[in-house]
């Protein structure tokens, strides 16, 4: 199969196959090498909710042997349809319930994140050391499932926890240790060698082995990878080298010194992203609960107002499952995919649900997509569906019941 990019405006509307139906899926379709230039949103993102960006107007096409053209980045209206009836599910079952997995509320709760737990307020008025308390424990959500991070958090005893999720300590831990590599994210990512001896159970490296640096404890502490021991201190290292003493000042030198609300958001993911093991998922999963009004902590946002929040979307596993089952065809960039989100939310009108959201809002569609796709999420939540058997399943459109991961059949 030959592989062309070509770049194409579709006008309005949405792009279906025959019947409307999911094209089907399939795992060899190779991804497109071209960059989908970001849309630069100059009006409210609740003021075009109805209008494709720029970025939804792309078409990456894959032209196959036969010289059929399938467009990519434009979902289907079968695609539509039944993300707008994943969303009505999640709004109606799962959305702000007390344990409801991905959302802020998890980190206020010290019965599922322990001694991280942040206080909510505190959060809600945009305080510095509870910001980096909520960033340092979001990066602990990659890799694993949900269930399985938060039962690491709650066997981490206090005085590391906190010590862990401190900007100020973790800077004095870099300036005393004696090794130069632990000093800057540059050395962190390009010198620092630091890993685990599994047989002995402690942090170990070949830079400095004699050393006895906190990033080995750290990287103990965490039970995660070898080198996971780097990623708190990074993170205040990243944000010291652009000139701030915290994430709110972060936040205003950006707020300063760009003027457009989207390219805020990019500066914002761009800065967070300095740091070892923050992806852009990551630093999305954190920007949401405080820029978001519809995510963050009794939808009060402390960093709202001036920023692009319709920009941060969470992209996992789980997404990326609801993805390959509807048959997505796009590039698979995290762009790329964010923006195959966004596209689907604008066709989503939310405030048609009755919970007072955003009209446009793509992080909820995609919590509800990442919520409905999760097995392992979904079937400890005392609300979900899948408690109620057949019954339930039996009531879901058939769009939704074929495509759930806990369906049931009647005997």
């Amino acid at each position: 199969m030959a592989l062309v990019s070509s770049l194409a405006c579709v006008g309005s509307g949405l792009e279906t196959g025959s019947g409307g139906e999911f094209p089907p899926v399939d795992k060899t379709w190779p991804e497109a090498s071209c960059r989908i230039p970001s849309c630069r949103a100059k009006s409210h993102a609740r003021d075009s909710k109805f209008q494709l960006s720029q970025a939804e107007l792309i078409v990456i096409s894959i032209v196959g042997t036969e010289g059929h053209v399938t467009p990519a980045a434009v979902p289907t209206k079968k695609q539509v349809a039944t993300a707008r009836e994943v969303t009505r599910w999640y709004l109606a079952t799962h959305y702000r319930t007390v344990d409801e997995p991905g959302m802020p509320a998890m980190f206020c709760d010290p019965q599922r994140v322990g001694a991280f737990a942040i206080e909510r307020d505190a959060v809600k008025h945009g305080e510095a050391a509870e910001l980096f308390s909520l960033l340092v424990t979001t990066a602990m959500f990659q890799r694993l499932q949900d269930r399985i991070v938060m039962g690491i958090l709650r066997g981490i005893d206090p005085d590391s926890a906190h010590e862990i999720a401190s900007m100020a300590r973790l800077l004095c831990l870099a300036d005393e240790c004696e090794c130069p590599h632990g000093q800057s994210t540059e050395a962190l990512r390009l010198h620092c060698d630091l890993t685990k001896d599994l047989e002995r159970g402690a942090g170990v490296c070949e830079a400095n082995p004699m050393v006895p640096c906190h990033l080995k404890r750290h990287t103990v502490v965490l039970r995660r990878y070898g080198h996971f021991g780097k990623m708190p201190t990074s993170i205040a290292l990243a944000l010291k080298e652009q000139g701030a003493a915290s994430l709110p000042e972060l936040r205003d030198k950006i707020m300063r010194s760009v003027h457009d609300p989207h390219d805020r958001a990019l500066a914002l993911e761009a800065a967070l992203s300095r740091a070892w093991r923050v992806s852009q998922k990551i630093a999305s999963m954190f920007l949401s609960a405080v820029c978001n009004p519809d995510i963050a902590l009794d939808g009060v946002a402390p960093w709202q107002d001036g920023i692009d929040w319709s920009h941060f979307v969470v992209i996992d596993t789980n997404v990326d499952l609801f993805l390959a089952t509807v048959g997505y065809r796009g590039t698979m960039t995290y762009d790329g995919r964010r923006a195959y989100i966004q596209a689907l939310a604008r066709h989503i009108d939310l405030s048609e649900f009755g919970y007072r959201l955003q009209p446009y809002n793509p992080r909820i569609v995609q919590q509800a997509l990442y919520l409905f796709m999760s097995v392992a999420n979904r079937k400890p939540l005392a609300r979900d569906c899948a408690r109620q058997g057949a019954l339930a399943c039996a009531a879901c459109p058939s769009s939704v019941r074929q495509i759930c991961p806990l369906r049931q059949s009647a005997p």
